[in-house]
C-alpha cells in the first residue's frame, strides 16, 4: 500500500511539472498570452493544475506533511480575495473578470511551485526549459527582424512592422519580449555560476546568456536594460551570501559581464537610436520651457500624470480591475485618438485599479518576499537550491525594477513565469522548523483543505470555460463579419451571449450588426425594429460596462439620429 501511494504521488508530481512547463512556455510563444484566444485556454490549463493540487492535498494526511501558511501566503490570499470583491463591484464586469482570473492563476501557480514542487530534479528541468525558451525567442527575434513579411499569427498581428528594427520575438511588445530574455539570462547565469555541473556545461550556459544579451540589446527596451543590471546585482548578492567562493569572485564576474554587455551594446544602432531619443527628450531643448513642452507632448510622460489624478479621485478602492483604459479618456489632456490600454508602470496600474487597499497588500507581499530572499541558505541546502533561489531572486529583482517603467505583470505570460520562479525559489528556502508567530498552522483543516481547493478549482474552471467558449464564437464572428451575411453575425453574437451573457464585446457586435441591418431595410417598420434591437444591445453593453465611451457614443448617435 505504501509503495502504491508513493508511486501515485510521483505520478502526480510529474503531471504537475508537465502542466507547469506548459504554463511557463506556451504563453511566451503566443503573443505573451495577451490575446484572449490563447490567454483563456492557458487559464484552463491552470484550472487543471489547481484541481490536481487539491487532490494531492486531500490524499496526503497533514500529519505526514505539516502545512503552514506564513505572511507571504497571507498577502497573496488577501489580495486574491480583495480582487474578487472589486470584480464583483466593478463597473466593467467582463474585463475585470478576466483580470481577476489571471490573478487567481498567478496565485495558484505560486502556491503550487512553492509547496507542490518538492523534487529538485523537476524544478531544474523547468529552469533548463526556461533557458531553452529564451534562446529560442532570441533566434525568433533575429529571424522576424529580417523577415518582416512573415506573419506567424495572421495578418492582424503586425507589431513587428510597427516596432522594426527593434526585435519583439513572439511577443507584441519589445519590452515584454526583453523581460522574458532577462529572466532567462538570470536562469542561465545562475546555473552557470552556482551549480556543480561540469565546467564545459557551465561555460555553455554562460555563453547562451551572452547570446540572449543580443536579444535584450536589439529590443531597444530601455527598461529591460535597467532590469538586466538589476538581475546581475541580485546574482552578485546571492553569490556573496550563498556562494561557495570568496566575495570578490562574483563581483569580478559581474564586472566582466557588464563590460562584455557594454561592448555589445556600443555596437548596436538600435541602442544608439534609443539613447539619442532619451537625450533629445530630456535635454533636447534650449530652455526649461521647451523641455516641459516636450514632456507634455510625450505620451509616456502624460499617462502617469493622468494616472496620478485618477488615483487621487479614487483613493481607497480604485476604479476596478482592468478599468484604466476606460477611465483614462476622461482625464486626457491630449488628442482623443491616443488611448493607451495600460500605463507604463505596474505600480501605478495597481494603485489606479485597486486603490490604496490593494496597493498596500501588493507592497506588503513585495516586502515579505524580498526579505525572505535575503535570508541565507543553511549549509544543508544542495547546489540545486542555490541555483533555483538565485534564478528566482534575479527574476524577482529584475521585474520589480522594470515594473516601475512597464507593465510586465499585466502581461499574462511574464506574470505567470515570474510567480512560478518566485514560488520555486521560496520553496527551496527552509521555513521555520517550529511554529512561529508569523506562521499559521493549516493542520486542523486536514483533508478538507484539499477538497476545498478541488471545489474552487472546478468553479474557476467553469468560469474560464464559459468565458472561453463565448470568446471563441465572438472572435470567429469578428474575423468574418465583413464576408458573411449580417444575419450570420447576429446569430453568432447571440450564440456568444448564450455561453456568457456578460460578454460585452458580443453585445457591441450584436448592436452594430442590427444597426447595419437596419440601414438595408426599405420597410420603415423593419428599419425601426432593427434600430430598436441595436439600441437594446448597446444599452445592455453600457450596463455591463458603464465606463465605455465608445458605446455611449453609439447610443448618442442613434438617439440623436
Amino acid at each position: 500500500m505504501h509503495g502504491t501511494s508513493h508511486s501515485s504521488g510521483g505520478l502526480a508530481a510529474l503531471i504537475t511539472t508537465f502542466l507547469l512547463a506548459g504554463i511557463m512556455s506556451i504563453g511566451p510563444m503566443f503573443l505573451g498570452a495577451a490575446r484572449l484566444w490563447i490567454e483563456l485556454p492557458l487559464l484552463g490549463v491552470a484550472a487543471l493544475l489547481f484541481a490536481l493540487q487539491g487532490l494531492r492535498l486531500a490524499a496526503t494526511p497533514s500529519i505526514d506533511t505539516p502545512r503552514r501558511a506564513d505572511a507571504i501566503d497571507l498577502a497573496v490570499a488577501l489580495f486574491v480575495i480583495y480582487s474578487i470583491a472589486r470584480w464583483l463591484s466593478s463597473p466593467a464586469e467582463y474585463v475585470s473578470r478576466i483580470e481577476v482570473m489571471d490573478i487567481v492563476a498567478c496565485a495558484g501557480v505560486f502556491f503550487t511551485c512553492r509547496y507542490g514542487m518538492a523534487s529538485r530534479r523537476y524544478c531544474m528541468a523547468l529552469l533548463y526549459l526556461l533557458v531553452i525558451l529564451g534562446v529560442g525567442e532570441t533566434a525568433l527575434g533575429y529571424y522576424l527582424s529580417n523577415h518582416l513579411d512573415w506573419l506567424p499569427f495572421g495578418a492582424a498581428e503586425q507589431m513587428q512592422l510597427q516596432y522594426a528594427p527593434r526585435w519583439i520575438g513572439t511577443y507584441e511588445s519589445p519590452n515584454h519580449y526583453a523581460s522574458l530574455l532577462v529572466i532567462a539570462i538570470g536562469a542561465a547565469l545562475a546555473a552557470g555560476s552556482f551549480s556543480k555541473l561540469a565546467w564545459p556545461m557551465r561555460i555553455v550556459l554562460i555563453y547562451l546568456a551572452i547570446m540572449m544579451l543580443v536579444g535584450v540589446m536589439s529590443s531597444g527596451s530601455r527598461g529591460s536594460w535597467i532590469a538586466l543590471l538589476a538581475a546581475i546585482c541580485a546574482l552578485v548578492i546571492m553569490g556573496i551570501r550563498n556562494g561557495t567562493m570568496s566575495w570578490w569572485v562574483p563581483i569580478l564576474g559581474a564586472l566582466a559581464l557588464v563590460i562584455v554587455a557594454g561592448g555589445l551594446f556600443s555596437l548596436s544602432p538600435v541602442v544608439r537610436d534609443r539613447l539619442v531619443d532619451t537625450q533629445t527628450l530630456v535635454v533636447g531643448g534650449p530652455s526649461g520651457a521647451h523641455l516641459r513642452a516636450r514632456l507634455r507632448a510625450n505620451l509616456h510622460a502624460q499617462v502617469p500624470r493622468d494616472a496620478l489624478q485618477i488615483a487621487h479621485d479614487h483613493l481607497y478602492f480604485g476604479t476596478g480591475p482592468a478599468t484604466f483604459a476606460f477611465i483614462d479618456p476622461r482625464y486626457q489632456a491630449r488628442a482623443a485618438s491616443s488611448k493607451p490600454a495600460l500605463i507604463h508602470g505596474d505600480y501605478l496600474i495597481c494603485l489606479d485599479d485597486y486603490g490604496l487597499v490593494g496597493f498596500g497588500l501588493a507592497l506588503f507581499f513585495i516586502a515579505a518576499v524580498t526579505l525572505k530572499f535575503f535570508r541565507p541558505l543553511i549549509i544543508d541546502n544542495r547546489w540545486q537550491d542555490r541555483v533555483l533561489v538565485a534564478t528566482a531572486f534575479a527574476a524577482w529583482y529584475a521585474l520589480l525594477v522594470h515594473s516601475l517603467l512597464d507593465s510586465n505583470l499585466h502581461t499574462p505570460a511574464n506574470a505567470l513565469l515570474l510567480f512560478s520562479l518566485t514560488g520555486m525559489g521560496l520553496g527551496r528556502i527552509n521555513g521555520e522548523k517550529q511554529m512561529h508567530w508569523s506562521t499559521l498552522s493549516l493542520a486542523p483543516l486536514g483533508r478538507w483543505l484539499g477538497w476545498a481547493v478541488v471545489v474552487l478549482s472546478l468553479i474557476y474552471g467553469l468560469e474560464v470555460a464559459r468565458t472561453a467558449l463565448s470568446d471563441r464564437v465572438y472572435e470567429n464572428a469578428l474575423a468574418h463579419q465583413d464576408v458573411v451575411p449580417i444575419s450570420d453575425n447576429i446569430a453568432a453574437a447571440e450564440d456568444a451571449l448564450r455561453y456568457d451573457p456578460g460578454n460585452v464585446h458580443a453585445m457591441v457586435i450584436l448592436g452594430d450588426s442590427h444597426r447595419s441591418n437596419a440601414a438595408l431595410q426599405t420597410d420603415p417598420s423593419n428599419r425601426a425594429r432593427e434600430d430598436a434591437l441595436a439600441l437594446e444591445a448597446y444599452q445592455k453593453a453600457l450596463q455591463a460596462n458603464s465606463l465605455d465611451a465608445s458605446v455611449q457614443d453609439r447610443i448618442a448617435n442613434m438617439i440623436g439620429k
